[in-house]
């Protein structure tokens, strides 16, 4: 029993770089006979943070992808491996670590279509990571506002979509639209054959290039959600989501700068009534949300660049009332930090980048008595190898 454990460790740990290396393997055979560009994108993700309620928790992620052509076709494979660590209040601390989903993408551009270039992919989630969570497995899941990355797996997912751009001058629009396929996963022991609904959504863009150095985007997209389904009956449907934003872009040597602003609209959601019906609730359980995100770029020599970053999350209150157990307060979130790339030559670049985040949330359906405050770090360095 002894020596069966201990194999069963070992191949637990091993599994997420053997699958690692067979990637490589498979990217670097591809590139030999057939590819082009080829890149391969790894790194090393680190995020801490604490609350004033002496919650705490850590995210640890090692992501890697390899991305090139193949004659006409553009394709990337994308997995990972993650670490997370909760711990409520020092009452009940949990870990967790295991290989990530594997999402493969492929795209490709048809020139001239009566005027228009036609933009088709087809993107796949393949469940290598882990689903059926113990009941402390979703506990190490928080927040997305406080970390990225908030699932180890889910169900084989097809994601086909289609884009049509036309360009006049100093204008580009473009439309698009997407089906995601979802398929069914045990996601815990409580949460067994749920099947999450389908996604349908519409994108537009109009871009506007005054000169050499500026650009304005105006983008938006609308989501519409399919039922979620456990055990083959109604579970859950959310409201459709609605997104606009606006793009400004400036690039001159040696400074690059970028900022967007985004915000999200969502319809009320549906769920199981004690009949086993889905019911819309009485009121929006969802508040408008407005981010801007902005990025800055200064060359310090063809080698050397400092990378800078600022962004703001503000989410408003519910339509619940503040006495009632569904309402959910003011949420505001900052984050801002510095770092720096390194082009050692046309073929390796790296970059680092640390920052630091403050989130402030009044109170909410898991913590209705008391207001919560955030505080945390990030660290980023990625390793972008071309052969």
């Amino acid at each position: 029993m002894k020596v069966c454990h201990l194999f069963s460790k070992r191949v637990t740990v091993s599994r997420p770089f053997l699958f690692i290396l067979f990637a490589v393997a498979i990217g670097l055979g591809a590139h030999s006979a057939y590819a082009q560009n080829m890149a391969l994108n790894t790194g090393f993700n680190y995020i801490w943070w604490e609350s004033n309620q002496h919650e705490k928790g850590t995210e640890v992620s090692v992501p890697l992808s390899i991305e090139g052509d193949y004659r006409d076709v553009q394709f990337r494979v994308l997995t990972g491996y993650l670490y997370g660590y909760h711990d409520a209040r020092g009452i009940d601390s949990h870990r967790v670590k295991d290989l990530l989903d594997t999402k493969l993408n492929f795209s490709y551009a048809f020139e001239d279509v009566g005027g228009f270039t036609v933009l088709a992919g087809l993107d796949f989630n393949v469940p290598t990571g882990r689903s059926e969570l113990h009941e402390k497995d979703t506990g190490v899941l928080v927040d997305p506002d406080l970390v990225p990355i908030t699932s180890w797996g889910e169900g084989f997912n097809v994601n086909p979509t289609v884009v049509i751009l036309k360009s006049w001058d100093e204008i580009l629009v473009g439309l698009g639209g997407g089906y995601l396929r979802r398929g069914s996963y045990d996601y815990s022991n409580d949460f067994e054959d749920y099947d999450p609904g389908d996604i349908w959504r519409m994108t537009g863009e109009i871009r506007y290039y005054p000169d050499q150095y500026w650009g304005i985007r105006a983008f938006s997209s609308y989501n519409w959600y399919g039922k979620d389904t456990l055990h083959g009956d109604d579970y859950y449907q959310p409201g459709d989501m609605l997104e606009a934003g606006l793009g400004i872009s400036f690039e001159r040597a040696p400074w690059q700068f970028k900022i967007d602003f985004s915000s999200f609209f969502r319809q009320k959601e549906e769920t199981q009534a004690a009949s086993g019906d889905l019911t819309e609730e009485d009121k929006n359980s969802y508040g408008n949300e407005f981010q801007v995100k902005t990025s800055a770029t200064y060359d310090l020599s063809d080698t050397y660049a400092l990378l800078g970053v600022v962004n703001f999350l503000h989410i408003e209150p519910n339509d619940y009332q503040r006495e009632d157990s569904l309402y959910r307060g003011t949420r505001r979130k900052i984050e801002a930090g510095v770092g720096l790339q390194w082009k050692y030559s046309e073929k390796y670049q790296v970059k680092a980048l640390g920052t630091y985040f403050t989130l402030h949330d009044h109170e909410t359906p898991d913590h209705p008595d008391s207001s919560r405050t955030y505080r945390g770090v990030t660290f980023q360095a990625g390793l972008i190898t071309r052969f």
